[in-house]
Order: C-alpha cells, then structure tokens, then sequence
C-alpha cells in the first residue's frame, strides 16, 4: 500500500492553509523524496471557489523548478474540500493525469485523508512522523 509521510506540524500547517481561505478551497504542492514530506508549498487558487481548485500553469512550472533545485520532487497535491474528505469526480478526472498522492482535506469534518489513482481511486496511510 502506498502512503505519505508527514509530521505533525506540516498537518498543522495544511490545516492553516485550508482555514486561511475559508469559505474558498485551499491548494498546494508538497515536495519530497519517496513518501516523506520536506517542503509545503502553499499555492493560490485562482478560482477563487468555494467548490473547484486551480493553479496558475506559471506557479506550477515555477514549483516544478525549485522542487528541481533543491533535488526534491512534487509528491503530492493538497487541496480542502468544504465536504468529506473524498475525491469529486473532477479530482478523479485530474488524478488520472497527476499520479501522485491526493491529499484532501475537510473543512466541515475537520479529517485529512490521502489518495491515489490506479486504475481506480485507492486511499493511502497517512504516516506521521517525528521529524520536525
């Protein structure tokens, strides 16, 4: 099974970054090398929605460079959902093109939760680790 691994202060600070935009959804990439997480990269959603995500394609290729330049890589995409905690059926549609973990989290249940996409959508452990 796949999984992702962070510590408990970068949870905290998702759960920052998705309450910092209430009533909109929160978006960011983390970086990495396997599963561990070494950098949050908060982005900004340019739909500016309550209900949909998106990033500027610049902020992107931007990320992809300095994940490059620190020798790290986008292991996963955070967004909230103001929701379960579960993929909508245009996360799946992206999930498809951006096989990394997916990481959801819910503003009205307060609740984290990972996933991938392999041929179908599977969730995935959420490991917290000491390393601060």
């Amino acid at each position: 099974m796949q999984s992702i691994s962070l510590t408990a202060g970068q949870i905290e600070e998702l759960v920052s970054i998705a309450k910092d935009v209430l009533p909109n959804e929160s978006c960011g990439l983390l970086l990495g090398e396997n599963d561990a997480v070494a950098e949050i990269l908060p982005m900004r959603n340019v739909d500016e929605s309550p209900l949909t995500f998106s990033i500027e394609s610049t902020e992107l290729v931007d990320a992809y460079n300095l994940a490059e330049s620190k020798g790290l890589q986008v292991i996963a995409i955070f967004h909230s959902h103001p929701a379960q905690p579960s993929p909508s059926s245009t996360d799946i549609k992206f999930m498809e093109i951006n096989p990394v973990v997916w990481l959801i989290y819910s503003t009205t249940e307060w609740q984290l939760k990972a996933y991938v996409y392999d041929e179908y959508v599977k969730e995935v452990t959420i490991k917290i680790t000491a390393r601060e």
